[in-house]
Protein backbone atom coordinates (compact mmCIF):
# COMPACT_ATOMS: atom_id res chain seq x y z
CA UNK A 1 0.00 0.00 0.00
CA UNK A 2 1.24 3.14 -0.99
CA UNK A 3 1.75 5.89 1.73
CA UNK A 4 -0.11 9.07 0.97
CA UNK A 5 1.82 11.71 3.22
CA UNK A 6 3.36 14.78 2.34
CA UNK A 7 6.81 15.45 4.40
CA UNK A 8 7.53 19.14 4.58
CA UNK A 9 11.05 20.16 4.84
CA UNK A 10 12.08 23.12 6.62
CA UNK A 11 15.46 24.73 4.50
CA UNK A 12 17.39 27.37 5.87
CA UNK A 13 20.39 29.22 4.71
CA UNK A 14 22.58 32.07 6.58
CA UNK A 15 21.50 34.99 3.61
CA UNK A 16 18.11 34.15 5.03
CA UNK A 17 18.72 34.02 8.80
CA UNK A 18 22.24 36.81 8.94
CA UNK A 19 24.53 34.14 10.19
CA UNK A 20 25.26 30.12 10.26
CA UNK A 21 24.71 30.10 14.42
CA UNK A 22 21.01 31.31 14.27
CA UNK A 23 20.03 28.55 11.31
CA UNK A 24 19.15 25.64 13.99
CA UNK A 25 17.24 28.19 16.45
CA UNK A 26 14.96 29.82 13.77
CA UNK A 27 14.77 26.13 11.83
CA UNK A 28 13.00 25.14 14.64
CA UNK A 29 11.12 27.87 15.41
CA UNK A 30 9.59 27.45 12.17
CA UNK A 31 9.22 23.47 12.15
CA UNK A 32 7.51 23.48 15.09
CA UNK A 33 5.10 26.35 14.13
CA UNK A 34 4.72 24.10 10.89
CA UNK A 35 3.97 20.90 12.49
CA UNK A 36 1.40 22.56 15.36
CA UNK A 37 -0.22 24.22 12.68
CA UNK A 38 -1.38 20.70 10.87
CA UNK A 39 -1.96 19.16 14.42
CA UNK A 40 0.08 17.33 15.36
CA UNK A 41 0.94 16.72 18.67
CA UNK A 42 5.09 16.94 19.49
CA UNK A 43 5.85 15.21 22.95
CA UNK A 44 10.15 14.97 22.81
CA UNK A 45 12.29 17.02 21.02
CA UNK A 46 15.87 14.88 20.97
CA UNK A 47 18.86 17.73 20.07
CA UNK A 48 22.40 18.32 20.55
CA UNK A 49 23.65 20.03 23.86
CA UNK A 50 22.09 23.68 22.43
CA UNK A 51 21.54 25.89 25.24
CA UNK A 52 19.09 28.04 22.68
CA UNK A 53 17.25 25.07 21.70
CA UNK A 54 16.65 24.14 25.01
CA UNK A 55 15.35 27.24 26.27
CA UNK A 56 13.00 27.81 23.00
CA UNK A 57 11.44 24.30 24.30
CA UNK A 58 10.96 25.12 27.47
CA UNK A 59 8.56 27.66 26.31
CA UNK A 60 6.38 24.93 25.29
CA UNK A 61 4.97 23.04 28.50
CA UNK A 62 3.77 19.87 26.39
CA UNK A 63 7.09 18.97 24.71
CA UNK A 64 10.05 17.33 26.71
CA UNK A 65 13.42 18.61 25.85
CA UNK A 66 15.85 15.41 26.01
CA UNK A 67 19.88 16.00 24.65
CA UNK A 68 21.94 13.51 22.93
CA UNK A 69 23.52 11.60 25.55
CA UNK A 70 26.94 10.95 23.39
CA UNK A 71 27.22 15.08 23.68
CA UNK A 72 27.04 15.00 27.27
CA UNK A 73 29.88 11.99 27.88
CA UNK A 74 32.07 13.82 25.17
CA UNK A 75 32.06 16.97 27.01
CA UNK A 76 32.52 15.31 30.72
CA UNK A 77 35.38 13.42 28.95
CA UNK A 78 36.92 16.91 27.60
CA UNK A 79 36.74 18.34 31.12
CA UNK A 80 37.82 15.16 33.23
CA UNK A 81 40.93 14.87 31.23
CA UNK A 82 41.67 18.47 31.83
CA UNK A 83 41.32 17.47 35.13
CA UNK A 84 43.52 15.05 35.55
CA UNK A 85 46.99 17.48 34.00
CA UNK A 86 48.96 20.35 35.80
CA UNK A 87 47.69 23.76 34.95
CA UNK A 88 49.27 24.87 31.88
CA UNK A 89 51.51 27.80 33.12
CA UNK A 90 51.77 30.75 30.66
CA UNK A 91 54.96 32.33 29.30
CA UNK A 92 54.88 35.57 30.70
CA UNK A 93 54.69 33.48 34.29
CA UNK A 94 58.64 34.35 36.56
CA UNK A 95 59.22 30.70 36.18
CA UNK A 96 59.51 30.96 32.41
CA UNK A 97 61.76 33.89 32.67
CA UNK A 98 64.36 32.12 34.56
CA UNK A 99 64.01 28.87 32.89
CA UNK A 100 66.94 26.69 32.26
CA UNK A 101 65.84 24.39 30.12
CA UNK A 102 64.11 24.23 26.61
CA UNK A 103 61.44 21.46 27.87
CA UNK A 104 60.00 24.47 30.49
CA UNK A 105 59.14 26.49 26.60
CA UNK A 106 58.43 24.00 24.16
CA UNK A 107 55.63 22.62 26.70
CA UNK A 108 53.98 26.53 25.28
CA UNK A 109 50.76 26.56 22.88
CA UNK A 110 51.15 28.64 19.75
CA UNK A 111 48.50 31.02 21.23
CA UNK A 112 50.57 31.43 24.19
CA UNK A 113 54.09 31.83 22.56
CA UNK A 114 52.68 34.06 20.02
CA UNK A 115 51.44 36.57 22.94
CA UNK A 116 54.67 36.47 24.58
CA UNK A 117 56.28 37.28 21.15
CA UNK A 118 53.56 39.85 20.82
CA UNK A 119 54.09 41.45 24.41
CA UNK A 120 57.96 41.52 23.64
CA UNK A 121 57.86 42.78 20.28
CA UNK A 122 59.07 39.30 18.64
CA UNK A 123 57.80 38.53 15.39
CA UNK A 124 54.76 36.57 15.63
CA UNK A 125 54.61 34.23 12.71
CA UNK A 126 56.20 30.75 11.76
CA UNK A 127 55.71 27.52 12.80
CA UNK A 128 55.40 25.92 16.85
CA UNK A 129 59.55 25.63 16.39
CA UNK A 130 60.32 28.76 14.60
CA UNK A 131 58.27 30.42 17.66
CA UNK A 132 60.18 28.41 20.55
CA UNK A 133 63.78 29.66 19.04
CA UNK A 134 62.13 32.94 19.08
CA UNK A 135 61.79 32.78 22.90
CA UNK A 136 64.39 31.15 23.93
CA UNK A 137 66.87 33.36 22.25
CA UNK A 138 64.74 36.16 23.51
CA UNK A 139 65.32 34.46 27.26
CA UNK A 140 69.09 33.70 26.65
CA UNK A 141 68.67 29.83 26.54
CA UNK A 142 70.23 27.46 24.18
CA UNK A 143 67.87 27.15 20.62
CA UNK A 144 66.54 24.42 20.21
CA UNK A 145 67.10 22.56 16.99
CA UNK A 146 65.53 21.23 13.96
CA UNK A 147 64.98 17.43 15.80
CA UNK A 148 64.22 19.00 18.94
CA UNK A 149 60.68 17.35 20.13
CA UNK A 150 57.76 19.76 20.90
CA UNK A 151 56.42 18.36 24.00
CA UNK A 152 52.63 18.89 24.10
CA UNK A 153 51.93 16.29 26.61
CA UNK A 154 51.38 18.47 30.26
CA UNK A 155 52.58 16.23 33.51
CA UNK A 156 50.02 14.15 35.06
CA UNK A 157 48.49 16.05 38.50
CA UNK A 158 46.54 13.10 39.61
CA UNK A 159 48.94 9.67 38.13
CA UNK A 160 46.77 7.69 39.49
CA UNK A 161 43.61 8.66 37.58
CA UNK A 162 45.38 8.31 34.23
CA UNK A 163 46.87 5.47 35.28
CA UNK A 164 43.58 3.44 35.17
CA UNK A 165 41.90 5.13 32.38
CA UNK A 166 39.39 6.56 34.26
CA UNK A 167 38.24 9.22 31.49
CA UNK A 168 36.63 5.87 29.38
CA UNK A 169 35.74 4.09 32.44
CA UNK A 170 33.77 7.52 33.46
CA UNK A 171 32.31 7.53 30.14
CA UNK A 172 31.02 4.05 30.55
CA UNK A 173 29.62 4.61 33.90
CA UNK A 174 27.38 7.39 32.91
CA UNK A 175 26.11 5.34 29.65
CA UNK A 176 25.29 2.59 31.92
CA UNK A 177 23.65 4.54 34.89
CA UNK A 178 21.87 6.51 31.97
CA UNK A 179 20.49 3.52 30.16
CA UNK A 180 19.37 1.48 33.48
CA UNK A 181 17.11 4.41 34.60
CA UNK A 182 15.85 4.39 31.43
CA UNK A 183 15.18 0.80 30.96
CA UNK A 184 13.46 1.29 34.67
CA UNK A 185 10.74 4.45 33.36
CA UNK A 186 12.74 6.29 36.07
CA UNK A 187 12.57 9.62 35.15
CA UNK A 188 14.03 11.17 38.52
CA UNK A 189 16.83 13.33 37.57
CA UNK A 190 17.66 13.07 41.57
CA UNK A 191 18.71 9.50 41.44
CA UNK A 192 20.16 9.31 38.21
CA UNK A 193 22.31 11.94 39.51
CA UNK A 194 23.01 10.10 43.17
CA UNK A 195 23.74 7.11 40.57
CA UNK A 196 26.03 8.82 38.61
CA UNK A 197 28.00 10.41 41.82
CA UNK A 198 28.11 6.84 43.09
CA UNK A 199 31.33 6.40 40.59
CA UNK A 200 33.63 8.44 43.54
CA UNK A 201 32.67 6.34 45.92
CA UNK A 202 32.84 2.85 44.05
CA UNK A 203 36.16 3.27 42.68
CA UNK A 204 37.41 3.03 46.40
CA UNK A 205 35.43 -0.52 46.99
CA UNK A 206 33.03 1.59 49.12
CA UNK A 207 29.61 0.28 47.98
CA UNK A 208 27.78 1.79 51.00
CA UNK A 209 25.66 4.19 48.49
CA UNK A 210 24.94 0.53 45.65
CA UNK A 211 22.97 -0.87 48.60
CA UNK A 212 20.89 2.06 48.90
CA UNK A 213 20.03 2.84 45.85
CA UNK A 214 17.02 0.99 44.47
CA UNK A 215 17.59 -1.45 40.92
CA UNK A 216 20.44 -3.47 39.22
CA UNK A 217 23.47 -1.57 39.34
CA UNK A 218 27.33 -2.05 37.92
CA UNK A 219 29.13 -3.06 40.86
CA UNK A 220 26.29 -6.02 41.57
CA UNK A 221 27.73 -7.97 37.96
CA UNK A 222 31.24 -7.18 39.03
CA UNK A 223 33.67 -9.42 39.98
CA UNK A 224 34.79 -7.64 43.77
CA UNK A 225 37.19 -10.17 44.56
CA UNK A 226 39.36 -9.66 47.67
CA UNK A 227 42.61 -9.24 45.46
CA UNK A 228 41.30 -6.80 43.18
CA UNK A 229 42.77 -2.94 43.68
CA UNK A 230 40.77 -0.33 43.88
CA UNK A 231 41.46 2.72 41.70
CA UNK A 232 42.66 5.30 44.25
CA UNK A 233 42.76 5.33 47.92
CA UNK A 234 39.76 6.37 50.05
CA UNK A 235 39.63 9.83 51.19
CA UNK A 236 43.01 10.75 49.04
CA UNK A 237 43.10 13.55 46.99
CA UNK A 238 42.24 11.70 43.78
CA UNK A 239 39.05 10.99 45.30
CA UNK A 240 38.29 14.19 46.44
CA UNK A 241 38.32 15.82 42.94
CA UNK A 242 36.54 13.30 41.15
CA UNK A 243 34.15 13.62 43.81
CA UNK A 244 33.83 17.63 43.33
CA UNK A 245 34.06 17.13 40.12
CA UNK A 246 30.78 14.93 39.30
CA UNK A 247 29.06 17.34 41.56
CA UNK A 248 30.15 20.06 39.18
CA UNK A 249 29.10 18.76 36.14
CA UNK A 250 26.81 16.18 36.79
CA UNK A 251 23.90 18.10 38.37
CA UNK A 252 20.22 17.22 38.71
CA UNK A 253 19.10 20.71 36.77
CA UNK A 254 21.74 19.04 33.71
CA UNK A 255 20.87 15.37 34.27
CA UNK A 256 17.15 15.74 33.55
CA UNK A 257 17.74 16.47 29.60
CA UNK A 258 19.58 13.11 29.73
CA UNK A 259 16.79 10.95 32.09
CA UNK A 260 15.38 9.13 28.79
CA UNK A 261 18.99 8.06 27.31
CA UNK A 262 18.14 9.53 24.01
CA UNK A 263 20.96 9.60 21.36
CA UNK A 264 20.52 11.45 17.85
CA UNK A 265 22.84 9.08 16.15
CA UNK A 266 19.64 8.99 13.48
CA UNK A 267 20.23 12.15 12.42
CA UNK A 268 23.63 12.84 12.56
CA UNK A 269 24.39 9.78 10.12
CA UNK A 270 21.29 11.26 7.81
CA UNK A 271 23.82 14.62 7.52
CA UNK A 272 26.75 12.43 6.05
CA UNK A 273 23.59 11.49 3.19
CA UNK A 274 23.51 15.19 2.75
CA UNK A 275 26.85 15.60 2.05
CA UNK A 276 26.68 12.81 -0.87
CA UNK A 277 24.35 15.78 -2.50
CA UNK A 278 24.97 18.86 -1.23
CA UNK A 279 28.31 18.86 0.51
CA UNK A 280 29.13 21.66 2.99
CA UNK A 281 32.06 22.87 1.15
CA UNK A 282 29.76 24.45 -1.79
CA UNK A 283 26.71 26.24 -1.54
CA UNK A 284 23.82 25.58 -4.03
CA UNK A 285 21.22 28.43 -4.01
CA UNK A 286 18.54 26.98 -6.42
CA UNK A 287 18.93 23.53 -6.26
CA UNK A 288 19.35 23.13 -2.20
CA UNK A 289 16.01 22.17 -1.80
CA UNK A 290 15.79 19.23 -4.29
CA UNK A 291 19.53 17.78 -3.11
CA UNK A 292 17.81 17.60 0.15
CA UNK A 293 14.80 15.58 -1.21
CA UNK A 294 17.20 12.86 -2.89
CA UNK A 295 18.97 12.84 0.38
CA UNK A 296 15.96 12.01 2.19
CA UNK A 297 14.88 9.53 -0.68
CA UNK A 298 18.37 8.24 -0.82
CA UNK A 299 17.77 7.30 2.93
CA UNK A 300 14.49 6.03 3.23
CA UNK A 301 14.84 3.60 -0.22
CA UNK A 302 15.62 0.31 2.34
CA UNK A 303 12.11 0.94 4.12
CA UNK A 304 9.72 -1.22 1.79
CA UNK A 305 11.90 -3.65 1.03
CA UNK A 306 10.87 -7.27 1.77
CA UNK A 307 13.32 -9.36 3.81
CA UNK A 308 14.47 -12.33 2.49
CA UNK A 309 15.92 -14.34 5.75
CA UNK A 310 16.71 -13.90 8.98
CA UNK A 311 20.30 -14.86 10.52
CA UNK A 312 21.55 -15.11 13.63
CA UNK A 313 25.03 -14.16 14.97
CA UNK A 314 26.86 -16.55 16.63
CA UNK A 315 27.81 -14.80 19.87
CA UNK A 316 30.24 -12.02 20.61
CA UNK A 317 32.18 -11.27 23.45
CA UNK A 318 34.24 -8.55 22.29
CA UNK A 319 33.58 -5.19 24.70
CA UNK A 320 35.36 -2.87 21.89
CA UNK A 321 31.83 -2.90 19.50
CA UNK A 322 28.43 -4.61 20.54
CA UNK A 323 27.17 -6.42 17.02
CA UNK A 324 23.25 -7.19 16.81
CA UNK A 325 22.35 -11.12 17.56
CA UNK A 326 20.51 -11.17 13.69
CA UNK A 327 21.11 -9.74 10.34
CA UNK A 328 18.62 -9.58 8.11
CA UNK A 329 18.86 -9.96 4.33
CA UNK A 330 16.71 -7.82 1.97
CA UNK A 331 14.95 -8.71 -1.29
CA UNK A 332 17.06 -7.61 -4.46
CA UNK A 333 15.77 -4.53 -5.99
CA UNK A 334 15.32 -4.40 -9.66
CA UNK A 335 14.87 -0.62 -9.94
CA UNK A 336 15.37 2.28 -7.60
CA UNK A 337 14.09 5.72 -7.48
CA UNK A 338 17.76 6.88 -8.45
CA UNK A 339 17.49 5.18 -11.92
CA UNK A 340 14.40 6.68 -13.03
CA UNK A 341 15.82 9.86 -12.15
CA UNK A 342 18.68 9.81 -13.99
CA UNK A 343 17.04 8.40 -17.28
CA UNK A 344 14.26 11.28 -16.85
CA UNK A 345 16.91 14.07 -16.45
CA UNK A 346 20.15 12.60 -18.68
CA UNK A 347 18.27 10.64 -21.49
Amino acid sequence: MEDDRVIDMVTLNRKQVGSSWKIETMALEQALTLLEAKGLAIAEVIHDDNMQVDSILHQHNNIVSQKDLWHKCKNVMSKFKELLHEKRQSPNDSIVECAQKIAQVVVFSIAQLKDYCRDNGLQQTGSKLQLVQRVLVHLKLPEAGANTEIQCQRPFKYPELAAHDLTYKLKSWIYRCTKNAAVRGDTTPQLLTLDIHNAANHWTRDHSTCRILPGVRKCVTENWSAGQMCKYLEGGEPHKAVADFLKKYITENKMKCYVRARENFISETFHSVINKFATKCIHFDASHTARLACAAMDWNENIRREVRAVYHRASNETVVRCRAKTNKALVDMTSVWKTALANRVFI
